[in-house]
């Protein structure tokens, strides 16, 4: 039997982020541990007549992550109580060297200014996850 992998969302609560935000903060942590290991590659085409540029993106996935596609792609998200406990977890992922990403909202619709706004860590194997994420409070 294959070890668990699941990918956590950790938001910030004090932000009071309608559930729209909250939904939309959470998916951008999601994408962006895939679209920070992504290579971009210019395309030549002779045939474009418009020369618009096009862009291809290779990227390569770990066993961990490979399980999470092929699987349930289960997502568990958990919360914090503000910018300094995301940032703590945040840097405890990426000290382990698992997969994780940090979302910063620029601040263009309801909320005030920059702040960071969730983590994503993984998808890994769940046992690598759970020194961070196993006393965090489920959202």
């Amino acid at each position: 039997m294959e070890k668990e992998v699941k990918q956590y969302i950790i938001i910030r609560e004090d932000l009071g982020m309608s559930t729209g935000k909250l939904a939309a903060q959470a998916s951008h942590a999601s994408m962006k541990v895939f679209f920070d290991k992504m290579i971009f590659i210019p395309n030549i085409n002779i045939n474009n007549k418009d020369k618009k540029k096009e862009l291809s993106c290779h990227l390569t996935i770990n066993e961990e992550e490979r399980i999470w596609i092929d699987g349930l792609f289960t997502k568990i998200v958990k919360k914090v109580k503000n910018e300094s406990q995301l940032l703590k977890v945040y840097e405890q992922a990426k000290e382990l060297g698992l997969n994780c990403s940090l979302i910063k909202d620029a601040g263009l619709t309801e909320l005030q200014g920059e702040n960071y706004t969730a983590v994503a860590i993984g998808p890994n194997y769940t046992d690598k996850c759970e020194p961070i994420v196993k006393r965090l409070r489920n959202l």
